[in-house]
């Protein structure tokens, strides 16, 4: 007879949040009087000379909301040419206050090493669990084709 139920969803103590948006941008500005958010140049291709690229600076931006306590926050690369993991950072947990209110995160990237053209997946991992996904083309500045 099992010990448990065998799907992790069923044993999770409280619920993910919800994610209402995940996006890339060259930068993300808060407003010291507001506290609003303002995304500049949203990016959803990137183009490089040569592979392997290494990108500019970015960040990703997070609104998440209906989360109950405390998440472990990781965000992971996927190359979906061939489903292998380019690289996966973890940050410090999230903690939430209130349930229906708005959480925004916003996660600098210094820059980003990508292996060759194709399509690449950002993960938001809560607690080890995937939340949303995000999507990256990298491609060649003047249309070349990969070798």
């Amino acid at each position: 007879m099992p010990n448990g139920p065998s799907n992790p969803k069923q044993t999770r103590q409280k619920p993910l949040p919800q994610c209402k948006a995940v996006l890339l941008c060259e930068n993300v500005v808060e407003d010291e009087i507001t506290g609003q958010f303002s995304l500049n140049k949203l990016i959803d291709v990137v183009r490089f000379s040569t592979f392997p690229g290494v990108s500019l600076p970015f960040a990703l931006f997070l609104q998440l909301y209906d989360g109950i306590g405390r998440y472990q926050l990781a965000i992971e690369l996927r190359d979906l040419a061939d489903g292998t993991r380019v690289a996966v950072a973890m940050f410090s947990s999230l903690d939430f206050i209130e349930r229906l209110a708005n959480m925004d995160v916003v996660l600098p990237v210094d820059s980003l090493r990508l292996p060759r053209a194709g399509r690449y997946q950002f993960a938001v991992l809560l607690d080890g669990e995937e939340l949303a996904t995000q999507h990256l083309d990298a491609e060649f500045e003047n249309g070349e084709e990969t070798e």
